[in-house]
């Protein structure tokens, strides 16, 4: 019996992911910055030595480290030239940011629909909502998968469209043996606590265009050149010093981290083999793809199953899987926020009169066939194989009991 019917649970002691940040380096760095004084990254070290690591990693030669990574996305954005009367199109298979930072910089988002084998932004579905009053597209790694950025990039060449790219949830991901945030005009990170490194909130943009990152670095801290001189309208968007130490040493122990992620990965695929084209499908890369597995995101065959895919989430939850959820079940354009057309005040920015146009968000199909199947594993470093095992016999439980 299922134990959300009273059986008894897969596991006792639910699964829970965490990150793993604590180690007496860090508290000793992070006792000598408060024992300094210095808590801001305009007098201090370990910001400015956290965004040359990142730059290293990366491949790149400009990162700006920022508060979160909607922050993130919005001064990229603004970087870039995004502003009022601009269309920004974007996934609405993603977290709201993605398309919110849109509306903050006074710009429309147009939704395009997704790929169902990777469940990232369709290239072709992009380029049939080019208008010529497209400035950028948001391309989202979503769940540690990348994007087609070669398309993407065509794109971009094809139409003079700048591509950002949202790795917040991909840091480490690989394309074509290039790490996703090197290949765009500019990309964004997320350094949240659930994300593959964590300085609890905080984020970064990087880029190779020197005139995108003095454009960001302007606008992270109030347009501001020499003291008191504001050059255009800025922000406060700086990442602290004690953000900086935990980026820093986050950044450090990538490496370890990942093959933890990794182990815990392979274990739950070879365990869930057995109910893959039948129950469910999980995304994989493509041979040209490294995916970084901030999710393991799992389509279920609904069609087969006796209950809905939220009762099969609580189900899990009830078995011990702790780290189950559903990421995302309603398309960013069906939420209050965009039906409303919700913005700054007075229906801006799609009543701006620089934009002059009406949009309607039509329903994208292959959007709302993953929203009505997913669900979502998150994955932290400190799963080990085991979890995997009772996770994948969790799956097997419910699915059976519960297949029509």
């Amino acid at each position: 019996m299922l134990a959300i019917e009273v059986g008894s649970p897969v596991r006792k002691d639910p699964i829970v992911a965490r990150p793993v940040v604590y180690s007496e380096e860090v508290v000793q760095a992070i006792a000598e910055v408060l024992k300094s004084g210095v808590l801001t990254a305009q007098h201090g070290r370990w910001v400015k030595a956290f965004e040359s690591e990142l730059a290293s990693f990366l491949g790149v030669r400009h990162v700006l480290a920022v508060s979160n990574g909607t922050t993130a996305l919005h001064t990229a954005l603004k970087a870039v030239g995004v502003g009022p009367g601009d269309e920004v199109i974007t996934t609405p298979f993603t977290f709201a940011a993605s398309a919110t930072a849109v509306l903050h910089a006074n710009a429309v988002p147009i939704f395009a629909d997704i790929d169902r084998e990777t469940l990232n932004l369709d290239p072709a579905s992009v380029e049939e909502k080019i208008t010529d009053r497209t400035k950028a597209v948001v391309v989202v790694h979503l769940a540690g998968m990348p994007a087609e950025m070669d398309e993407f990039m065509k794109l971009a060449e094809r139409y003079g469209v700048k591509i950002v790219e949202d790795t917040a949830q991909a840091l480490g991901a690989e394309y074509r043996g290039r790490r996703v945030g090197s290949i765009g005009h500019i990309s964004t990170f997320s350094f949240y606590a659930t994300k593959h490194i964590t300085s609890g909130e905080g984020g970064a943009v990087a880029t190779d265009v020197a005139a995108y990152a003095e454009r960001a670095k302007l606008i992270r801290a109030h347009g501001e050149v020499g003291k008191y001189n504001y050059e255009l309208l800025g922000y406060n968007y700086r990442m602290t010093e004690m953000q900086g130490v935990l980026a820093y040493y986050q950044l450090k122990q990538w490496p370890e981290m990942q093959k933890r992620r990794e182990a815990y990965v392979k274990v739950l695929l070879e365990e869930l083999a057995p109910l893959e084209g039948d129950m469910l499908t999980v995304p994989r890369p493509r041979p040209y793809m490294k995916h970084s597995w901030h999710l393991v995101q799992i389509l279920l065959a609904v069609e087969k199953l006796t209950k809905p895919r939220d009762y099969v989430v609580e189900a899990l939850r009830a078995e011990g899987v702790g780290n189950v959820f559903v990421a995302y079940p309603v398309p960013l354009y069906k939420t209050p926020l965009f039906q409303r057309r919700e913005g700054h005040g007075l229906g801006c920015p799609w009543s701006c009169p620089f934009y002059g146009r009406k949009v309607e968000y039509r329903p994208l199909p292959n959007a709302e066939w993953a929203a009505e199947r997913v669900l979502s594993l998150l994955v932290m470093p400190n799963l080990t194989e085991q979890d995997a095992v009772d996770t994948a016999a969790a799956f097997k439980k419910v699915l059976t009991a519960l297949r029509r």
